[in-house]
């Protein structure tokens, strides 16, 4: 047959005149303007009016339906009374029921030669088949592709002898009935069978005409295998057959519905592409051949994105030819269908096939023959288009950047990679890098700043694949543009590309970057603009820059370089040397500029900028540098250091001066040595080092050394001590000088260079104004880190061999200042006045010859060779000087030797001896003190404070011996109480231990005073030494604990904020943190604390077995000391506690310093440098009092722990105890004996404390392995005791948290190959075993004990508050989440794995089921038991009992149902044998047969619930599970469906059943099935066609599961017959007649209301749901999926009324499936009991 068939683009067939109406001119907006919600699927009044239900009303026209229903009752009347005709039907029953007696399928030919033979045995033949229904069902299934040819061959016969007597119109009538088998089955036919079935298409099909219209789509599909290889047998008549088709029902219709396959059907579109290829020759926009461009655009769309790469070949060269970027019909599309289109087109280049590729480019550049031409088309066709879509397209990686997770999301990455396709292809990268380029780089910088994971490699992406010219002329273009605008954005972007992006290609480092930078520094001065200009300098290679000129050579008549640049007739060469020659010299007369400029400027950042902007030229070395005026520049940082107040600032400006006088290209060189510049810069830095600076103080001293080095000797020592010797007193100067002292290594000789100002301190200590006395004091206290740094020189002078005494003569040889002798002497004796007994123990034990200076040792050694201490050198010096007598020779030194001798003998006394106060004196001294020292710290007066401790010492320290020891007040644990006893204060004469009393008062006032803060020292120092004499009043050091344990906290805690917040704003400078807090007040605080805590422990150790004693009066005032004061939460008081409360605070405190002063993650020596003296302290303290009491100290430890404190993490308390103690083992050991309550088993009701437990149960599950195994023999005996100790409620409580750590120890033992120990594996399982066993059994009686939890921490003995059902759930869920899926691996054998399920089974599972208490605790318990094979029998029976329990299918919650979807499929999974039992209890046949006495309501109930556990099981399994049972299923299915006895009831659960079936079997295996279920809704929608059911009849429901069945189909499937599947849903004809069975079905229902009745109000409709899931990929989903039930068959009409239009916008749209929202409303419809 010839294939020479008209184009169908160039010209149509002629038709008859009666279809000619039905064409009407083609609209480009008319099908998407037509597509919107509420629309009716055509233009007929009938349609229209079906949509709404209240526009009602009596027309008095007949419709074409009414029409049709009017005739085929005539006929049926007519062929009823016709008894040939019912002799006839009979015959064909009788033939038709020889079906059911099939075996092989030698017995189809027989049944099809008898039914063939009963159709001719009337002559004249009916025109109308009896059964029809029936009969097209046999015939479809006789056409089963199973089947042999054979078969085929006789079913068409019987097709071709019952068309010949149906005639046309009785095949356009019927036409769904014989086409359901027929149009499938030609894919499948046999070479020898095609030439039948393609007769009958001709032969009685193609006559129709135009009234092939409903089913031009499923005809075109019937046919399109046919041609799907050109070589093909039926290749020719299958394409002239397709020719005919088109020519009957209009090429443009024919045409559309084409391109609706090659959106729909993946497996046609190669055969509709070779029909299409062949006969769509040029665009369709012929009046005869048109094709709707969004259609046509949402076809190739759908082409080029299929898989098969033939198919995308075969599309683009259809697109080629008929859709070019230049024709009309393109341009006409609206911008978002030319972005479809676009977009598929590019995607195709991520194929990487050459073929494929080039096709696009074709596309894209158009027909030109050279590059330039090429590029001319598409700049002006596709550039802008193609630019837009890609940055649309890029932009998802913003707007959907947490849907990038999702599998079926879409690749956010898919933009990049076709952009970066494209650039390989020159004429298309080259224009368009310049559209997309620079908006991609924003567009990811969003993105990545919004958290896009892998925005950094996708930028690295994009930079290194587009030329940098392209990038860098954008982006200077707009940086500069931004500069002179204000805004910031794109300067933000460059310095993103710098620190995200490796710039590693020369001509952006060498050329692009000097030149922006140029351009940057010449602008109007914007702080962004400079702080890019920073971070560009810094990406300039070094050895660009040292190849700068010295001199600007700059051409005047040039153009600038920026100009040059970015020139298309650019030379690489002549832009180099222009960098060199003129952009470098002026980027570095620019920045000293602004850099000058911006020293008077108020802006702090600007100038850091600047600053920075200098400082990396002048490391740079450029020579360059010769342009600058360095005494100009130098003046103007002078000028601004003076102005400055920012340590950041002032730090910049004193290291770029630095580095600025050792450059080399800077001529003359940078003078800071004058006075002037020198003053000015040393000030700057004095500035910060006073206390409030302490985060400054580190930097401040090493740039104070740099200058040290510069200035000549003394300078620095001068600058020091001018602004000592300032008056009046500079209390600045001596703390500066101070942090200068401390933070000097001993190596630089300090006490040596800084003579001066280390005597004026010591002078200060005598100063007769008691405020320079108390700094002084204060200044050696916090700074003075060693007495010998400051003795060494001073005895070096004492020994100078000038001095030469005569000792025969008693007077000196030569001249001697005596006074200077004296100075010295009083200044030795000033600082052991000072130092006290520990200066005298260090002068006692230290020897000289260890001394850094040299001098000093080498004199002593020369002097006095036999003596090796300090302090018998002291002594010796002081003795040579003791003989001094009056010179009479030198005139009157009476007074000169009487100072020096008094000078000598005062220092001898005070490290020698001590002095005689009465005791009644003393005490009265001290109590006086007391008194003054309290009105002192509660006025604010600082300055006499230290007299006053140093004085009370001593009194205290004198009267300690000659005193004694009452004991008022027993020992106790401190509580808060609400009361204060500072109310009244004490009398001035009262008793030692009321002094005591008021003692303690004082230190607590005098440390938790704020304001007494600068003093802190002096009241530490008084602690450490006074504190011993309260060893008899152990509550009242419990309450120093407390204090000095908040003051650490309080300490501590100010410290890691105040270095917190300068880390975090040393980039941004916005204010200098205060911080007077230093590691010197932590530290002493800790050594009070620990002083105490030692004093603790030994009265503890001492007084073991002693009783404490009740409370006195005295004792119980201190309860109420400073009660607002303590804020940490602490366990309450319990006296059977292992550790008391004040270890409990101590050792929270200690364990906050610990944590806050850890070493940092990365190195900041400025944040860490502090923390670790006060670290190392914490440690020794925590250490020695561990020593002490290691279970007191472990108990704190574990109650400090449940508190869940802020201030501390748990890692730091496990590391901390890891420090203390030796091994695991030990911690363990510890942790047992508390657990295990030895302690206090003495003591009637002790209960252990709860937090012991789940603290070893958290210890635990840290360890590694290797540590598991050595404390498992430690954690056995425990448990061991657990288990065989179990007589009470509070053992009972052991229970549950002992296998909590006995399952973690095990697991992880279990990871090694120690269980191949014998001994140890019985261990572990039999302990193990009756550990789990005895939890088990004692489930209930352990929750209502309570269940400890660290975040509530419930209170003890409130059992009427413990929430049992929490405690069962928190257990259950244990065994279900830890215990039971790791069995196996912990207990091996499997009798004691079974053993131990069946256990769980009877103590918790069985008593729930029996109970009806199943929830989802109950569940998961099974469900992890159903996860061990060998334990089957153990959980079987219940799930299998509540299985055939009708109670299961009642409504549960989500998560419930899950779990129960799981346990069925186990279930069965578990025995193959049930599905069998479950299929053959599914059965139509009614028992009324067999027992008289049955309820046929009861045996409906029985089958429907038969139907919906065959639903849930096939709902629970995957796709395709149950594929081996689809035999059995079907049979049951289909007897169900044929039985006429069952009730509406049934029907609706058989339609459920088999809308799950459709989502769980794939289509392709339910070939078979088709006929019968399109059989049986062909019969359903007619039967309602014929007679609509009444209200409220039971035969709703069964229409109402027909729909819903139905709507499942339209969404994953689509079937024409059902619905208008062409483009006649949106795109009628003038007078269009809807035939799909849906459509008529709505216009029966528009003509019912039309009749004189109560229309339904619109709440009485059935609620439907959308159509389509919301957001940015719509999916599909049913509409009556929420629909339970309805009263009238009119509640369905807006369903049936939007099915077809519906059905036609997804495929339009092109939506998927919402398989997860199917899944859920089949779901609810099963458990909707």
């Amino acid at each position: 047959m010839t294939t020479n068939s008209p184009d169908l683009s160039a010209s149509a067939p002629s038709k008859e005149d009666q279809y000619r109406q039905l064409r009407r001119p083609p609209s480009q907006s008319r099908l998407s303007s037509l597509m919107v919600p509420g629309r009716s699927r055509s233009g007929s009044t009938a349609s229209q009016n079906s949509v709404n239900v209240e526009d009602g009303g009596a027309t008095g026209r007949i419709t074409p339906e009414g029409r049709r229903r009017a005739g085929k009752a005539a006929t049926t009347s007519l062929l009823a009374n016709d008894a040939k005709y019912k002799k006839f039907r009979y015959q064909v029953d009788k033939s038709l029921q020889s079906f059911e007696s099939i075996n092989e399928w030698a017995d189809f030919i027989s049944f099809l030669s008898r039914l063939l033979k009963t159709l001719q045995s009337q002559s004249p033949p009916y025109n109308e088949i009896p059964r029809k229904l029936i009969v097209g069902k046999r015939l479809a299934q006789c056409l089963n592709p199973a089947l042999p040819s054979g078969v085929h061959q006789r079913a068409l016969d019987v097709y071709a002898y019952i068309f010949s007597i149906i005639g046309v119109d009785g095949l356009e009538r019927d036409l769904t009935i014989w086409s359901s088998g027929l149009f499938p089955f030609f894919q499948y036919a046999a070479t020898s069978v095609r030439p039948l079935l393609i007769n009958i298409y001709e032969t009685y099909y193609l006559p129709l005409q135009v009234q092939l219209r409903p089913a031009t789509k499923a005809f075109i599909l019937a046919l399109l295998p046919g041609i799907e290889e050109e070589s093909g047998d039926f290749f020719d008549k299958i394409l002239f057959l397709l020719d005919r088709l088109s020519g009957a029902v209009t090429p443009t219709f024919f045409l559309q519905n084409t391109f609706l396959i090659l959106i729909t059907s993946s497996t046609s579109r190669l055969s509709a592409l070779n029909y299409l290829s062949r006969r769509m020759l040029k665009p369709p926009d012929h009046p005869e051949a048109t094709v709707e461009t969004g259609l046509l655009i949402r076809g190739f769309a759908a082409v080029l994105g299929d898989d098969n790469m033939l198919v995308r070949r075969s599309g683009l060269e259809l697109l080629l030819r008929v859709l070019k970027l230049d024709s009309g019909v393109y341009k006409s599309a609206t911008d978002k269908d030319k972005e479809l289109l676009m977009r598929a087109v590019t995607d195709v280049v991520l194929q990487k096939e050459l073929s494929l590729s080039r096709r696009v480019y074709t596309w894209l550049l158009g027909p030109g023959d050279t590059p330039t031409d090429q590029l001319r088309f598409f700049k002006s066709h596709g550039l802008d288009l193609l630019a837009s879509t890609v940055l649309t397209d890029m932009l998802e990686l913003e707007t959907q950047k947490d849907r990038s997770d999702n599998e079926n999301g879409p690749d956010l990455q898919r933009p990049f990679k076709v952009f970066l396709s494209l650039l390989d292809k020159w004429e298309v990268g080259v224009a368009l890098s310049r559209k997309v380029t620079i908006n991609a780089l924003r567009i990811v910088r969003r993105a990545q700043l919004e958290g896009t994971p892998g925005a950094s490699d996708t930028a690295s992406a994009l930079y290194d694949a587009v030329e940098p010219t392209v990038i860098w002329k954008d982006l200077s273009t707009a940086v500069i543009d931004e500069v002179s605008g204000g805004e910031a954005h794109d300067l933000e972007l460059i310095l993103w590309l710098l620190r995200n992006v490796p710039q590693t290609d020369e001509e952006v480092t060498n050329i692009h970057v000097p030149s922006l930078l140029q351009c940057l520094l010449a602008e109007d001065r914007k702080n962004a603009a400079l702080s890019l200009a920073v971070h560009l300098i810094e990406t300039v290679p070094t050895t660009i820059l040292t190849r700068s000129s010295t001199t600007i050579d700059w051409a005047s008549d040039s153009p600038p370089v920026s100009q040059v640049l970015y020139s298309e007739d650019r030379l690489p060469e002549t832009i180099e040397s222009r960098i060199q020659a003129e952009t470098l010299p002026s980027i570095i007369d620019d920045a000293f500029a602004i850099n000058m400029s911006t020293i008077d400027a108020t802006d702090t950042t600007f100038l850091l900028n600047s600053i920075r902007l200098v400082s990396a030229l002048i490391e740079s070395e450029t020579p360059s540098l010769a342009l600058v005026d360095g005494s100009s520049w130098l003046s103007a940082v002078v000028r601004g250091l003076n102005k400055v107040s920012t340590f950041v600032v002032v730090e910049s400006l004193v290291c770029v001066a630095l580095k600025a006088s050792r450059c080399a290209f800077i001529q003359p060189p940078l003078d800071l040595t004058s006075e002037t510049n020198m003053f000015a810069f040393l000030d700057s830095l004095f500035r910060y080092l006073r206390p409030s600076a302490s985060l400054y103080h580190s930097r401040a001293v090493e740039l104070l050394w740099d200058f040290n080095q510069l200035a000549e000797i003394h300078t620095l020592e001068n600058v020091i001590a001018r602004r000592m010797a300032q008056r009046p007193f500079n209390s600045s100067a001596f703390e500066a000088f101070g942090v200068f002292w401390r933070l000097t290594d001993d190596s630089m000789l300090p006490g040596e260079i800084f003579n001066v100002p280390i005597c004026a301190v010591l002078d200060s200590l005598n100063s007769s104004d008691p405020n320079i006395q108390r700094h002084a004091e204060t200044w050696l206290r916090l700074n003075l880190r060693s007495y010998l740094r400051v003795v060494d020189p001073i005895m070096s002078r004492l020994i100078d061999p000038v001095i030469k005494y005569n000792s025969s003569k008693g007077v000196y040889d030569g001249p001697v200042d005596l006074g200077r002798i004296t100075y010295y002497i009083e200044a030795i004796a000033t600082l052991f006045q000072f130092g006290g007994q520990g200066l005298s123990k260090t002068f006692a034990a230290q020897e000289f010859g260890s001394s850094l200076h040299s001098t000093f040792v080498h004199r002593a050694e020369g002097q006095f060779p036999e003596i090796k201490t300090y302090l018998e050198l002291l002594v010796m010096i002081l003795i040579r000087f003791l003989e001094t007598e009056e010179d009479s020779r030198r005139g009157n030194t009476q007074p000169l030797v009487v100072r020096l001798q008094g000078a000598a003998l005062s220092l001898l006394q005070t490290v020698v001896s001590r002095g005689d106060v009465p005791y009644p004196l003393l005490n009265d001294l001290k109590a006086k003190l007391v008194e003054n020292l309290i009105s002192a710290v509660q006025k604010g007066h600082l300055t006499l404070q230290s007299k006053m401790l140093h004085l009370l010492h001593s009194a205290i320290h004198a009267s300690a011996p000659r005193r004694d020891h009452p004991s008022r007040v027993a020992s106790h644990t401190h509580r808060r109480a609400a009361s204060s006893i500072f109310e009244k204060p004490p009398p001035l004469e009262i008793s030692p231990s009321e002094f005591e009393y008021q003692l303690v008062v004082m230190i607590m006032r005098g440390v938790v005073t704020p304001s007494n803060i600068p003093v802190l020292q002096h009241w530490v120092d008084f602690v450490l030494m006074t504190v011993p004499t309260l060893a008899s009043r152990p509550a009242l050091l419990h309450t120093l604990v407390e204090c000095f344990s908040q003051e650490t906290r309080e300490l501590v805690q100010r410290m890691r904020d105040a270095h917190e917040k300068a880390s975090g704003h040393r980039d941004e400078v916005i204010h200098d943190e205060t911080l007077s807090v230093t590691d010197a007040e932590v530290v002493m605080t800790l050594n009070a604390l620990e002083r105490v805590l030692t004093l603790l422990g030994n009265q503890a150790l001492g007084r073991a077995d002693e009783t404490p004693n009740p409370q006195t009066e005295s004792g119980s005032r201190i309860l109420g000391l400073v009660s607002n004061v303590f804020t940490v939460e602490a366990p309450s008081i319990d006296p059977k506690a292992e550790s008391p409360r004040y270890l409990d605070d101590a050792i929270h405190a200690l364990l906050v310093t610990w944590s806050a002063t850890l070493p940092p993650q990365t190195s900041d020596a400025l944040n860490y440098a502090p923390y670790e003296v006060i670290h190392s302290r914490a440690k020794r303290v925590l250490e020695k009092a561990f020593t002490a009491q290691p279970l007191a100290v472990m108990s704190s430890c574990v109650h400090v722990w449940s508190l869940c404190s802020e201030q501390v993490s748990d890692t730091a308390i496990f590391d901390c105890i890891d420090a203390l103690t030796p091994s695991a083992q030990k911690v363990l050991e510890l942790t047992c004996e508390l657990a295990s309550g030895k302690t206090g088993r003495m003591i009637p009701d002790y209960r252990v404390d709860p937090s012991y437990l789940a603290f070893l149960e958290a210890y635990v599950s840290r360890l590694e392995a290797p540590i598991a195994v050595q404390i498992w023999s430690t954690l056995f005996s425990f448990a061991r005791d657990v288990a065989g100790g179990v007589t009470s409620s509070s053992s009972r409580a052991q229970l549950y948290p002992t296998l909590q750590c006995l399952t973690n120890v095990c697991l992880t033992i279990s990871k090694t190959t120690a269980l191949e120990d014998r001994r140890l594996r019985r261990d572990v399982q039999d302990i193990y075993v009756k550990l789990l066993d005895l939890v088990v059994s004692n489930v209930s009686k352990i929750a209502e004990g309570g269940i400890w939890d660290r975040t509530t921490m419930a209170k003890e003995d409130s059992e009427e508050d413990t929430n049992v059902e929490k405690g069962l759930e928190q257990i259950f869920d244990y065994l279900s989440s830890t215990i039971i899926p790791n069995l196996r691996a912990l207990l091996v054998e499997a009798d004691r794995v079974n053993s131990a399920c069946s256990g769980i089974a009877v103590s918790i599972i069985a008593p729930a089921f029996r109970q009806q208490k199943v929830d989802v605790p109950i569940l998961r318990l099974v469900l992890q038991l159903s996860h061990i094979p060998s334990a089957t029998k153990t959980w079987r029976s219940y799930i299998s009992d509540s299985f055939g329990d009708s109670r299961l299918f009642k409504t549960k919650p989500p998560i419930e149902v899950a779990y129960w979807k799981a346990l069925v499929l186990a279930l069965f999974d578990a025995d193959k044998e049930r599905f069998p039992d479950l299929l053959s209890r599914i059965t139509s046949a009614s028992s009324a047969n067999i027992n008289i006495f049955t309820n046929r309501e009861q045996e409906m109930l029985v089958k429907c619930g038969n139907l919906r556990r065959l639903s849930l099981l096939l709902l629970s399994a995957e796709r395709n599970h149950y594929l081996g049972q689809l035999p059995g299923i079907q049979e049951r299915l289909v007897e169900m469906l044929r039985s006429s006895s069952l009730s509406a009831r049934v029907h609706s659960d058989v339609y459920l059943c088999l809308r799950i079936l459709m989502c769980r079997i794939s289509p392709q295996h339910l070939a078979n099935f088709w006929p019968v279920i399109l059989a049986e809704l062909l019969r359903i929608f007619e039967q309602t066609l014929d007679e609509p059911p009444e209200n409220n009849s039971e035969d709703l429901q069964l229409v109402l599961a027909a729909c819903k069945f139905l709507d499942l189909l339209l969404v994953i499937h689509h079937q024409w017959m059902f619905v208008t599947d062409t483009t006649d849903a949106a795109y009628p004809p003038e007078e269009f007649v809807p035939e799909s069975i849906m459509d008529r079905l709505a216009d029966v229902l528009s003509e019912l209301d039309n009749k004189p009745s109560p229309n339904l109000s619109q709440e009485e409709l059935v609620p439907l749901a959308s159509p389509t899931t919301q957001g940015p990929a719509p999916l599909r989903r049913p509409r009556l999926s929420g629909v339970k039930t309805m009263t009238s068959l009119h509640q369905l009409q807006p369903f049936l009324a939007r099915a077809s239009m519906d059905t036609f916008e997804s495929v339009y749209g092109d939506y998927g499936v919402d398989w997860d929202g199917i899944e859920e409303s089949l779901t609810g419809e099963i458990f909707d009991a």
